[in-house]
């Protein structure tokens, strides 16, 4: 493939391909402002991902005998991504990038056996694309026209006390903590991330939380899919008032979601439609009203495009789910969006829990309504903090750290005002959890 170079950055002949040279990898762990907690956050059994004291994240740095150097953010190991990975794609063009993903996950230890993975290669790829043209990535991927901001909406949980000290928020002072994140940010839409106290408990904090807000932003609730059909569908008629923007896997399983939605007016959102099949079958199933794609999940900034094409030939409504990410993801997820959207409803983002970021300026800014703004830089617009990523290295100590607070927090239960975890249970099951 031949390209003429448009902002002179480069010094090669123009008509030689620019090529990969190799990968630096930086891994991190930033802790969160506080433990996350949703359902199925504890069981004796070793199910405890469901708990999120930090964000351990591998940042990608792919070079190039251009000099230029793609950002990219993967869950693999540093030595997966310098030794196997890059020797994998090594003299390799970026604008061939399905060919790319493609070597990166043959052989025997393959990169696209994880989503996360093959995707966070893409980010990378695609910032040395824009890089090398001059252009933002939305601007590359959305054939020039795009969306100059996107709209974010609150990802808010219960927390226990994070492993920096602070940052509790059980169901006394819920409704205050959305409150006070509605005024910092100015988040016009909030997703209660619930399904961790009984179910009438927290049936009344979401009206406890919008008497705290006042009528103006819209809720959503989400708990994770730790109810029944009978309980979820008594919880559609118990919020119906309280400006529900959608009930996202208040159900378990799109049967039980069509049935669900067969049953209120409200809207039903299906999370986990990340991919075109699981997409389909959100479609046969008639299961949602709501569907939401994945910087991820859905197959990187490119896989975002087709998802979205998916949904609105077939009439879905669209929104788009958030994991841990750190900032290269985040902007990579603004990218696409800008470039795909709009959306139906603004967008997902766990952002805010964050402690700290691995970029320059530190955290990315929200503007007015929690929106952020596409960089007029080209590829993502982005540069690392080098002091802050030493900083947060994810050493062997720090793991022991974080290992050693998740493990006192899975001995005692005692964050959720529950007593044991015999308790726990006894009381989750009984009103439709499922642990």
């Amino acid at each position: 493939m031949m390209r003429t170079r448009l902002i002179g950055q480069t010094t090669k002949d123009p008509q030689v391909p620019m090529k990969i040279t190799g990968i630096t990898a930086h891994e991190v762990g930033i802790p969160m402002l506080g433990t996350l907690l949703w359902a199925y956050s504890f069981s004796r059994h070793g199910y405890t991902n469901h708990v999120a004291i930090a964000t351990p994240r591998t940042i990608i740095e792919v070079q190039t005998d251009e000099g230029l150097v793609g950002l990219g953010e993967v869950s693999a190991s540093k030595r997966h991504m310098e030794s196997v990975v890059a020797s994998r794609i090594r003299g390799e063009d970026p604008f061939d990038w399905k060919r790319v993903l493609d070597l990166a996950g043959e052989g025997p230890e393959p990169l696209d056996g994880d989503r996360q993975n093959r995707a966070g290669l893409e980010f990378a790829l695609w910032d040395l694309m824009g890089k090398y043209l001059g252009k933002p990535v939305a601007a590359l991927v959305g054939g020039g026209n795009y969306q100059k901001k996107v709209e974010f909406a609150a990802y808010v949980f219960f927390r226990a006390p994070g492993v920096l000290g602070g940052g509790e928020v059980n169901l006394e002072n819920h409704p205050a903590h959305v409150a006070e994140l509605i005024k910092k940010y100015g988040f016009r839409s909030i997703k209660l991330k619930i399904g961790v106290y009984p179910f009438e408990d927290e049936i009344r904090d979401v009206r406890r939380v919008r008497e705290a807000i006042g009528k103006g932003p819209t809720l959503r609730i989400d708990p994770n899919s730790a109810w029944d059909l009978e309980h979820a569908i008594k919880a559609a008629e118990a919020v119906k008032d309280l400006g529900i923007e959608y009930l996202e896997d208040v159900a378990r399983g799109l049967e039980d979601q069509a049935r669900l939605r067969a049953s209120t007016k409200l809207r039903v959102c299906a999370d986990g439609s990340y991919s075109l099949d699981r997409l389909s079958n959100v479609v046969r199933t008639k299961a949602a009203d709501v569907a939401m794609c994945d910087i991820y999940g859905s197959g990187g900034i490119a896989g975002v495009q087709d998802w979205m094409t998916m949904a609105r030939t077939f009439g879905l409504r669209t929104s788009m789910h958030s994991g841990r990410y750190l900032g290269v993801s985040h902007m990579a997820k603004l990218q696409a969006a800008a470039a795909a959207g709009p959306f139906d409803f603004p967008i997902d983002a766990h952002y805010h829990q964050q402690y700290d970021d691995v970029l320059k300026g530190g955290l990315l800014k929200y503007g007015p309504n929690a929106t952020m703004e596409v960089p007029d830089k080209p590829g993502l617009g982005i540069e690392l903090d080098y002091d802050r990523i030493e900083k947060w290295r994810y050493t062997e100590e720090r793991k022991k750290q974080y290992a050693k607070f998740h493990a006192e927090l899975e001995s005692g239960f005692g964050q959720l005002g529950q007593g044991d975890y015999d308790k726990f249970v006894s009381e989750h099951q009984g009103k439709g959890g499922k642990h």
